[in-house]
């Protein structure tokens, strides 16, 4: 038993570690770059433009995005312009970008290590609240499509499912929310 809380205690940690360095990425990401503001020419940051439909009702990240790797955590994140508690994240078992388009296999198991595999959720956290769609085994797959320096992420197609057990925060998984998530939009980035 005490390993079940251990590992759902590590789970919650982990997450949280990732959304903070998530969203400290995106805004060094978000205002980095060139003085000519070239988003192709100085790589990095890009335009996320995303959509989850849940119960009839949308949840959208739409703001900047890139890739980055802190901690040895690799990842593709966004955050929603106006509110960098509102983000999304897909992790992956690669060190950097694809040189060629490459298509990847969303699963639940965040300590997955095929570099196949990719995790993804998307979250936000209100004071004490926490809504967030994680993928599952069944969520489908995400492909990146490589054109020289720019990655494109196509969403379409692929569930998310709320989560159940928002550990020390109140669960903001309810009315709507507490349904699967269709995820529609895209991702637009630039390699450095």
């Amino acid at each position: 038993m005490k390993t079940k809380k251990y590992n759902f205690k590590m789970k919650i940690t982990n997450k949280l570690v990732c959304l903070f360095t998530c969203l400290v990425t995106l805004l060094f990401v978000s205002c980095g770059g060139d003085d000519d503001n070239s988003s192709e020419t100085s790589g990095g940051a890009g335009e996320a433009n995303i959509v989850l439909t849940a119960g009839g009702q949308e949840f959208k990240v739409v703001g900047p995005c890139g890739w980055a790797v802190i901690g040895g955590v690799n990842y593709i994140g966004a955050n929603q312009s106006d509110n960098n508690l509102r983000t999304f994240s897909s992790f992956f078992n690669i060190s950097e970008l694809p040189d060629a388009t490459t298509t990847y296999t969303l699963v639940e198991d965040d300590s997955d290590t095929d570099p196949a595999h990719i995790t993804m959720n998307i979250s936000e956290i209100s004071g004490s609240k926490l809504i967030e769609w994680s993928s599952k085994d069944t969520s489908g797959k995400l492909t990146l499509v490589v054109e020289g320096k720019k990655v494109t992420a196509n969403l379409s197609g692929i569930a998310l499912y709320p989560q159940t057990n928002s550990g020390a925060f109140t669960n903001g998984n309810t009315g709507a929310f507490a349904n699967n998530g269709a995820l529609t939009g895209t991702l637009t980035f630039y390699k450095k």
